[in-house]
């Protein structure tokens, strides 16, 4: 079992949710076809708000912050988080306090406030890692790169790779990949050692005979 740390981290301060709630049909009317149509993508919605609100050419401090600030998340289809410097997200407290911070198109902002930092407890990896994984994670990745995967690459790459992980003697390594092979997790060819994926025991419909052929 996975084993929590002591100390746990805070995550995303300076941050801001804003709840929006979708306009009804009438309300939707005036806005252009694509904006109606189109999913909702959290980075979009938040470059929509921005945009609506660098329009505020009369007041700088508005726009300097609005500026500043970042897309943190998207949550369940209707809450923008924002991210931020405290100068800058006092700046849109007040912006909405004062009612003139504007919502992205086809939204109404019905809430916006602080939140609280999230707390996160960091899960230790173990120290014992099984050889059979490591190697499987390292043939795809040599499959991936082209590299012929020969025992001697194998544990070249574990030693550049892998450096907190004992080398294996050469029986170990051996033994270890005819496990493997017999587990079908890889296979060997002249060419070196590969990953057994769905397609690999594939065969093409055109080449399965039918038995009156």
């Amino acid at each position: 079992m996975p084993q929590e740390m002591k100390h746990s981290r805070q995550i995303a301060p300076h941050s801001l949710a804003v709840v929006l709630s979708h306009l009804g049909s009438c309300e939707r009317l005036g806005l252009p076809e694509e904006k109606l149509q189109r999913h909702h993508v959290g980075y979009e919605i938040f470059a929509d708000f921005k945009a609506e609100n660098m329009q505020h050419f009369w007041n700088r401090r508005v726009t300097h912050a609005i500026s500043e600030t970042f897309f943190l998340g998207w949550i369940d289809e209707h809450v923008l988080l924002i991210q931020g410097k405290e100068e800058h997200l006092g700046v849109l407290r007040e912006g909405w306090v004062r009612r003139s911070l504007k919502p992205p198109p086809g939204f109404t902002i019905k809430y916006l406030g602080d939140v609280s930092p999230i707390s996160m407890s960091p899960i230790s990896q173990s120290q014992f890692i099984p050889l059979g994984e490591i190697l499987c994670v390292a043939i795809s990745a040599m499959n991936s790169a082209r590299k012929p995967v020969t025992q001697e690459a194998l544990i070249e790459h574990l030693t550049t790779f892998f450096p907190g992980v004992p080398t294996p003697s050469p029986e170990v390594l051996r033994h270890t990949l005819n496990m493997l092979v017999r587990e079908r997790k890889i296979y060997p060819t002249p060419d070196g050692y590969y990953i057994v994926t769905p397609q690999t025991y594939y065969i093409p419909p055109i080449l399965l005979k039918h038995p009156q052929d």
